[in-house]
């Protein structure tokens, strides 16, 4: 489940940014969501010099020992959000052609190490992932249009205990519009 749950989220998030780059010009796939093609891409293509320079956001990550096993949300930007989207992309791609995904890296140190020292995606990790697609598409629409946009408010389901404290959103909400 959690791996169907990854793949449907980070398939629309990718496809965002091709979508968005080939209605400029550029190639209709093959722009990986990461911070790097990302940027070289929408300067390249959009004009927009560094459209990530305000990226920032929420994730959930591997508890820390003596935490209780809690999976807390906090907010990354440069450099961890880049090897975030790295190692996601990662994940993606084994899973995508069949291999192991506990071989993925976790150079952000978000995934779940494991014993063994692999790593795993949990469903916690994935609603953070969740989370992270929805600010950086946010943050990239704002960016793109001069903070002209009226962002739809992003659907919140019931959240008991740690899942009801991510931090605010990394971005103005007076832009945002009724959810």
């Amino acid at each position: 489940m959690r791996y169907g749950a990854f793949l449907r989220a980070y398939a629309p998030f990718e496809m965002f940014f091709n979508e968005l780059i080939s209605a400029h010009g550029g190639p209709r796939q093959g722009t990986p969501a990461t911070v790097e093609r990302i940027r070289e891409r929408c300067a390249r293509h959009l004009g927009v010099p560094d459209v990530t320079h305000r990226w920032r956001a929420r994730v959930r990550s591997q508890p820390e020992p003596g935490r209780g096993g809690r999976w807390l949300w906090r907010t990354i930007q440069e450099p961890q959000l880049s090897a975030y989207l790295r190692d996601a992309k990662a994940v993606r791609n084994r899973l995508a052609h069949g291999d192991d995904p506990h071989t993925a890296p976790n150079t952000s140190g978000t995934l779940f190490d494991r014993r063994n020292g692999t790593t795993s995606i949990t469903l916690m990790w994935v609603e953070g992932f969740v989370q992270a697609t929805q600010d950086l598409a946010t943050i990239t629409a704002l960016e793109l249009t001069g903070d002209m946009s009226i962002i739809p408010g992003w659907p919140i389901p019931p959240r008991t205990g740690v899942s009801a404290g991510p931090p605010p959103p990394p971005y103005p909400l007076a832009l945002l519009g009724d959810a």
